[in-house]
């Protein structure tokens, strides 16, 4: 069959559209790439600025017989004007993603849509196209939702069973990277020392309960994890086949298994490997020996959720850790000669004025490199999610609709409030001039003199909306964390 992936285009800045390769559609193109069975073509319409006409261009030159394309819940639109375009040309049309994951039934109504993926996508689409071709029973692919005629003729869903989690992340082939525009991913957005820069997952899912996020819901709790060799092993292949000089392991949780984690640094050690390493990480458990192997292997920042400086609110959000582990984590780091990033978050239930006061007096003791502040935003597939629901403040997503974003509506804030509040902490914390002296002369590369005035003008000048930073960063921090 004549395959097209392709990554959706959407409102927003070209600059935030080349930031990341999408990894999910990369890791779908190589397993369709390695079976050697079907024609592939690969469009990264977001990175390219594709308009829909153009979109249509090239679907038409190719002429695929079926399109897959993938959202997040912010992205459904463009994910569905890219399957509008492919029906109206006669083709089928596949939708995965963490949207499609977490609201199967209620997307599968779009006219738009033939299949969605369920999860994990390599081996589901690989699968579907195989059945397809050979005029199989769907049925039996596993992981999947479907139309199809019933006896009366009206169109029926049909659900197949769950497909398995993949155990053994080492057997997937690397991401297809190749057939991506690289050239237009060498910013990697105002967090970067070094390019080209790229990123990578090394591991699947998280055991956290935190109930503003949906990795829960995706991953069902679970981790699995790929061996140190083979996660070395890609970095090695990024330094020699692309000439990449950064590269940030996109996990959820870098530390999660303390001895992986030491066996990763060591193996680049070992190899005398030259890379420099961003990684997401949480406060608890971290330990000075892993932070000196993570320091020599290359890593120069550690991104740290910390979210608030009250532990009642870090409670209430079932954060797991204690104020106590934070300032551990952050002392031993700075010890150690790494730099962070801080997450916050304000707004969360149990959050009041007070609270928001003590996060910012905690955020300023604790005086990351960089922080990182959003309004608590609402996502499906999270706790707080069902919470708003229950409470009434949103209404659950049916059949056939979007699902705009909503602050928590916190009963001590309205939000205007916590919109001038979030613009209060930004101008306190970055203003500083000890803080900005110390950022300047931390400066090491051309490069991360170059992103750090990207960053930080908008900022000084007030000209950003804080509402909007928020709700990016909470889709790009919480959702978009995917390889479906």
């Amino acid at each position: 069959m004549k395959v097209t992936l392709i990554n959706p285009n959407y409102e927003g800045t070209l600059e935030s559209k080349r930031v990341y390769i999408p990894l999910g559609l990369a890791y779908v193109a190589a397993m369709v790439q390695k079976s050697g069975k079907h024609e592939l073509k690969v469009i990264d319409a977001a990175a390219l600025d594709l308009s829909n006409e153009e979109v249509e261009r090239q679907l038409k030159k190719f002429d695929a017989d079926i399109v897959g394309t993938c959202a997040v819940t912010t992205l459904l639109e463009a994910g569905l004007n890219v399957c509008k375009i492919a029906k109206r040309l006669g083709m089928k049309t596949v939708l995965g993603g963490v949207h499609a994951t977490i609201l199967p039934e209620e997307t599968i109504h779009f006219e738009e849509i033939d299949f969605i993926v369920i999860g994990e996508g390599e081996y589901t689409f690989l699968e579907l196209l195989d059945f397809l071709e050979k005029g199989k029973n769907l049925k039996k692919v596993k992981g999947i939702i479907f139309k199809q005629k019933n006896k009366n003729g009206k169109i029926e869903f049909v659900k197949t069973r769950p497909r398995e989690k993949i155990k053994n992340l080492d057997e997937l082939p690397l991401p297809a990277r190749e057939l991506f525009p690289l050239k237009l991913y060498s910013s990697y957005g105002s967090l970067v020392r070094e390019v080209p820069s790229m990123h990578m997952m090394t591991s699947r899912g998280c055991p956290n309960m935190c109930t503003f996020c949906a990795s829960r819901k995706i991953w069902k709790g679970k981790v699995d994890m790929r061996t140190p060799k083979n996660i070395v092993d890609e970095i090695e292949y990024l330094i020699q086949k692309f000439g990449t000089k950064e590269i940030y392991l996109y996990d959820d949780t870098f530390n999660l298994n303390l001895k992986r984690s030491e066996e990763i640094c060591e193996e680049i050690i070992r190899r005398k490997i030259k890379i420099s390493l961003r990684v997401q990480a949480r406060v608890f458990p971290i330990t000075k020996q892993l932070l000196i192997k993570m320091k020599k292997a290359g890593v120069w920042c550690i991104l740290y959720g910390v979210e608030s400086g009250n532990q009642n609110v870090l409670n209430a959000m079932r954060k797991g850790v204690t104020i106590k582990q934070i300032r551990e984590a952050f002392r031993l780091t700075n010890e150690v000669g790494i730099r962070t990033l801080g997450y916050f978050m304000i707004g969360m239930p149990k959050e009041n004025k007070k609270t928001i006061d003590e996060t910012l007096k905690f955020a300023l003791e604790l005086n990351p490199d960089f922080v990182n502040f959003t309004i608590t935003t609402i996502f499906p597939g999270t706790e707080i999610y069902e919470l708003a629901v229950n409470e009434g403040s949103i209404k659950k997503i049916e059949p056939f609709e979007f699902f705009e974003p909503h602050l928590y509506k916190n009963p001590s804030f309205d939000e205007d409030t916590l919109e001038k509040e979030l613009g209060k902490i930004y101008k306190k914390f970055y203003s500083r001039p000890f803080y900005m002296l110390r950022r300047f002369l931390r400066i090491r590369t051309y490069t991360e003199f170059k992103t750090n005035v990207i960053a930080g003008l908008p900022f000084l000048k007030l000209k950003r909306d804080p509402l909007k930073v928020s709700k990016k960063w909470a889709g790009m921090k919480k959702s978009s964390n995917q390889t479906l």
